[in-house]
């Protein structure tokens, strides 16, 4: 049996396909463990699927009586007003990054009830959980697997000593990724190629989204109106993303989705700005004629579904130092005392990227430059041309794989489990 462990919506994002493909080849052999008490994740359409394949999900509430009454004791909270609910960010920040809600033996006796084989859990969960899980199974003589969540676009990324402390297996999917030189943790790394971004799950995915990508109908200028969705990033200013969703939808003749990356907005799902009434990021690209980021994994769906890419690099380049300023503030305000994890650390570490090596985009230098270009859009949308088509195919080929349009990725992750 293996266990997945999921804590905010990116790891069920990533591990959804896995889950599916282990389950759909050797069924009955997955099991799912939700460690963050504050969001219900059977409320999210990814887990209903899952669910409709008979995988069994737990809460804390099933590892030990605390979580019990903890699980009761939200459930009452959250029939308070949204208004309340805005105002205990501290709490949930408590309950993510500092409350001792399970031990080692309460993990070690859930293992040996469940019969467990191996556990995996993704590189962004808290230090002190990674290390509960981590010592359960070398007390239980299982396997602790490592996932990297996400596809990172980032030029010259290498994986530290650190990263590979608290794991058996560590699972990369980025190929250009380096590794460390010393034998013992080269043992470690695991490539495989991204299961999210792979076809065979997209097609899976297009089953699930509410939107989907055989309905959309292209732009017509002064016809329809201009579709647009914004993907933000973590930790830089909100006020800053709505500054942008204002100004485009000053314009006229546009329909503007903001999307707010989930991860890091620990309030409830009923009040999440990230929340269960807000399409996902693969129904938005869908839906949209045009979207506007900056360096993300899902820009990578983005481009499998050859879709227009305004790519903010103003907000990239100049935005780090805030980034850094607003997350440190943020953590004495709080009290966090967790370190600063480490899908952080890479988006403040790296200011160059793949995406500065090729021409499919258009690189926005500022706001105006952003209304300019859309402004232009609107008038005269231009499809992509052979040249771009084709340094489009080179960069999925750069981040996924030489292989990332051949169907069988998934088996891959079959085998490594079914090999553990």
């Amino acid at each position: 049996m293996h266990l997945f462990i999921i804590h905010q919506f990116p790891d069920l994002d990533a591990f959804t396909p896995i889950i599916y493909k282990l389950d759909h080849k050797l069924k009955g052999i997955v099991k799912i463990l939700s460690v963050f008490p504050v969001h219900d994740f059977r409320e999210y359409e990814l887990v209903k699927f899952l669910l409709k394949q008979k995988i069994q999900y737990y809460s804390l509430s099933k590892i030990n009586l605390k979580n019990y009454f903890l699980n009761l004791f939200l459930k009452a909270l959250f029939l308070l007003p949204r208004f309340f609910l805005f105002k205990l960010n501290i709490l949930w920040h408590y309950l993510c990054h500092n409350a001792d809600l399970f031990t080692t033996d309460d993990i070690c006796k859930f293992i040996e009830k469940e019969k467990i084989k191996s556990i995996t859990i993704d590189d962004a969960l808290s230090g002190r959980f990674q290390k509960i899980f981590y010592d359960s199974c070398v007390r239980m003589d299982i396997k602790l697997i490592k996932y990297v969540i996400g596809i990172n676009l980032r030029k010259n990324l290498k994986v530290e000593k650190n990263q590979l402390e608290y794991c058996h297996k560590y699972i990369i999917s980025e190929t250009m990724v380096t590794t460390p030189e010393e034998i013992n943790l080269k043992k470690k790394i695991v490539r495989i190629n991204s299961a999210r971004y792979s076809i065979e799950w997209l097609e899976i995915l297009e089953k699930i989204n509410y939107l989907k990508l055989k309905d959309y109908k292209p732009y017509f200028p002064n016809k329809d109106k201009l579709k647009i969705v914004i993907f933000t990033r973590p930790f830089i200013n909100y006020i800053e993303w709505k500054k942008i969703e204002e100004k485009i939808n000053s314009l006229g003749n546009t329909e503007v989705r903001l999307k707010i990356k989930p991860r890091g907005d620990l309030s409830p799902l009923s009040v999440n700005r990230q929340t269960l009434q807000q399409f996902t990021s693969s129904e938005l690209i869908n839906w949209a004629d045009l979207v506007v980021s900056h360096i993300s994994s899902i820009l990578v769906e983005v481009l499998i579904k050859k879709k227009p890419l305004f790519y903010l690099d103003y907000i990239t380049k100049d935005k780090y130092k805030e980034t850094w300023n607003y997350y440190t503030e943020f953590k004495k305000k709080n009290k966090i005392q967790e370190n600063t994890p480490f899908y952080l650390n890479k988006a403040i570490s790296a200011a160059h990227n793949h995406l500065e090596d090729h021409s499919f985009f258009v690189k926005i230098n500022s706001l105006d430059h952003l209304i300019k270009e859309i402004v232009s859009f609107s008038k005269n949308v231009q499809n992509s041309n052979e040249n771009e088509l084709k340094d489009k195919k080179n960069f999925l080929k750069k981040v996924l794989g030489n292989q990332y349009e051949s169907k069988g990725q998934l088996d891959k992750y079959v085998n490594f489990y079914k090999n553990l």
